[in-house]
């Protein structure tokens, strides 16, 4: 055999073993470097008539940690540092602590206790808080200084200004209760809800939000270039899959989240820890 038809036999070889060579290396990223390829998305969200005294005011979203045997304490922790170091003036967490076993609950919570922010760690429960234990989780996270907004409202104050903070129970659970979550508050000024379930954006009573914050997609954790994710087929949840969205006045941010279930893998859908900054929304005055 010649040495250029010994040449030609080794590139076809080569050429032939390229797809399986690609598809090796992306799974091996899938599940070696993008479950933990954390960043940090900067988001300028602007809300009218936001009082003065809260323009750029800084809101760091942690959303479906999902502590567990495929998602470390040490990933959690790796989690609250990065959020921290986002110099937040609250920090919402927007549910989906754990999965499946109870034991994860309390260090989890514990480890989400190292979080501060001058205006609070706020939070709401997600719907796998509901499948490992909803009660338990809430006194968890309460012991360690977070209150778990369950269909109630808060105020934020700054001198003169308010901001309303209001959060709900996990709604695919039917467990949100709008009339106690909203009592009290003024529909007329900003408020921020805190709401693991995003589909909220499509309710009469969110109409009247300023800002809904949640998680619960993952991004759909697996995306390719031009098709998208493959989650989409099977499931009504990611018709707002990440990003920010408009209904009316209202605004929704979606985290794609830090944790995964089901499979230990990201591809194409980076975990997020997602910086809200609110700004005034300036209206330019209509002439006649």
């Amino acid at each position: 055999m010649s040495k250029l038809e010994l040449n030609r036999r080794q590139f076809l070889t080569g050429l032939g073993a390229a797809p399986l060579v690609a598809i090796s290396a992306t799974a091996a990223y899938a599940r070696l470097i993008g479950p933990y390829s954390y960043y940090v998305s900067e988001n300028d969200v602007f809300i009218r008539d936001l009082p003065g005294r809260f323009e750029n005011f800084r809101i760091t979203q942690i959303t479906d940690v999902h502590h567990s045997r495929l998602v470390s304490l040490d990933e959690v922790r790796r989690v609250v540092e990065l959020a921290k170091s986002t110099k937040p003036d609250l920090i919402a967490l927007t549910g989906d602590y754990t999965t499946t076993y109870r034991r994860y609950i309390e260090p989890c919570a514990e480890a989400l206790g190292g979080l501060n922010a001058p205006e609070g760690v706020w939070a709401v429960l997600g719907n796998h808080d509901h499948y490992t234990d909803r009660e338990l989780t809430t006194r968890a996270l309460e012991r360690n200084h977070i209150p778990v907004l369950n269909n109630v409202n808060t105020m934020l104050q700054r001198g003169s200004d308010s901001l309303q903070l209001a959060g709900i129970d996990d709604w695919s659970w039917a467990g949100t209760k709008w009339s106690r979550a909203f009592h009290g508050v003024d529909q007329n000024r900003p408020t921020v809800l805190l709401s693991h379930q995003p589909n909220v954006l499509d309710v009469a009573e969110t109409q009247r939000v300023s800002l809904i914050l949640s998680g619960h997609t993952h991004g759909g954790q697996i995306s390719f270039p031009i098709i998208g994710g493959p989650a989409r087929l099977a499931t009504q949840d990611l018709k707002y899959a990440h990003g920010l969205f408009r209904r009316g006045e209202t605004q929704l941010y979606v985290s794609s989240g830090t944790g995964v279930i089901g499979l230990p893998v990201r591809l194409g859908v980076r975990p997020e820890i997602a910086v809200l900054r609110l700004r005034r929304e300036i209206r330019s005055a209509v002439r006649d």
